[in-house]
């Protein structure tokens, strides 16, 4: 096991190997942006981008005519969206805040790096001023183990109550990412698609309810646990089932028999979002090169900025937004998954939690 500082893709990482799988971070925005299981073929499931990837700091305002966004700019495989889901608003804008808020665009600064005979330990933090809140990640594994375990507490620095969403946008992309081969899957129940217009080439009816998988395509239901070959942008929310207490997700690629699945509890992210970027974007930075597959759990449906989740107030009866209290902490949790399968895998059926971790239900 080794903890250890590194440069890769242009960028400032750590790498956390606890000897079977690799989890590497970003200090820039604190992105997860690497899974690497050390047996076998050296796969990253999780998104780089196409373009060439900056630290926040090194971000200018003439570099929008290359990235449009900072975010865009430094964003890579998992990022962390605090204290808002999808775009700030035209005031907040004009103030400085730009989409996703601050955590995916700030610097995070580690304060604890240990390793012991059992595992390692990682911790790492950013303050987020314009939002008024303080985040610290812990990330924890055992020795050998498929499992990464992290504990996100975010802290109110403000005297008053406040509303806020917060994402968890697990982005993966090629090789992982094939069209009708990687195969996607979770407990979800209903789902709807994004109330406007998402992309100039969408195969989802816009605003349209449904029952998971069965997505409701312009020219009748498509399955939602795979993507289709060129082109589309899309975007749908899941619920997951309101019976469970643990929530989960999968990725599954067949071909290469690798699985990558998160699993966290249901009560702090009752959403899941589905993006779908498959070479359709024709703005800078996309130039239509890009294919992603996005699985965001979230305690807001849609990336639509806090103003608009506040004004929805609920879908099907859920909220989709949380409460962060005055001058206090709230605490989340969620686990990563990184191991082999059989070659003929079609997906997961379900997974349960342990006492040593969990058991997964392969397709077959």
């Amino acid at each position: 096991m080794k903890i250890s500082s590194a440069k890769r893709w242009g960028r400032q990482v750590w790498d956390l190997d606890n000897g079977a799988v690799t989890m590497t971070v970003m200090p820039g925005g604190g992105h997860i942006a690497g899974l690497r299981v050390n047996e076998g073929p050296v796969v990253n499931p999780l998104w780089k981008p196409v373009w060439k990837s900056m630290e926040p700091g090194q971000y200018r305002a003439a570099d929008a005519r290359r990235y449009a966004l900072k975010l865009l700019a430094t964003i890579f495989g998992h990022n962390l969206c605090l204290g808002h889901f999808g775009d700030s608003s035209p005031e907040e804008q004009r103030a400085g805040l730009g989409s996703h808020g601050e955590a995916p665009v700030t610097r995070w600064r580690v304060t604890t790096r240990r390793i012991t005979a059992r595992g390692l330990t990682f911790v790492y933090g950013c303050t987020m001023p314009i939002a008024g809140m303080r985040l610290v990640r812990t990330i924890t594994s055992r020795r050998n183990s498929a499992i990464f375990n992290v504990r996100e507490s975010v802290t109110s620095t403000v005297r008053r109550d406040q509303p806020f969403t917060m994402c968890e946008h697990v982005t993966f992309g090629p090789p992982f990412v094939q069209p009708e081969v990687t195969v996607f899957d979770m407990p979800a129940t209903r789902g709807q698609t994004f109330p406007g217009v998402f992309g100039s080439t969408q195969r989802m009816k816009m605003n349209t309810t449904f029952d998971w998988p069965k997505g409701p395509g312009e020219s009748g239901p498509i399955d939602l646990r795979t993507m289709r070959k060129p082109r589309n942008s899309d975007f749908s929310t899941q619920i997951i089932d309101p019976r469970r207490a643990m929530a989960w997700f999968s990725a599954v690629n067949p071909k290469m028999g690798l699985l990558v699945a998160y699993t966290w509890n249901r009560a702090d992210f009752p959403w899941v979002g589905n993006w779908e970027e498959n070479h359709a974007r024709s703005t800078v930075p996309w130039n239509r090169a890009s294919l992603t597959r996005g699985m965001e759990f979230s305690n807001a449906p849609f990336p639509e900025g806090i103003r608009e989740a506040v004004s929805r107030g609920k879908l099907f009866g859920v909220p989709t937004f949380a409460w962060l209290p005055a001058l206090s902490t709230v605490t989340m949790n969620f686990s990563v998954i990184a191991r082999r399968v059989p070659l003929n895998c079609r997906g997961v059926a379900d997974i349960r939690a342990t006492a040593k971790g969990y058991d997964i239900d392969l397709v077959q």
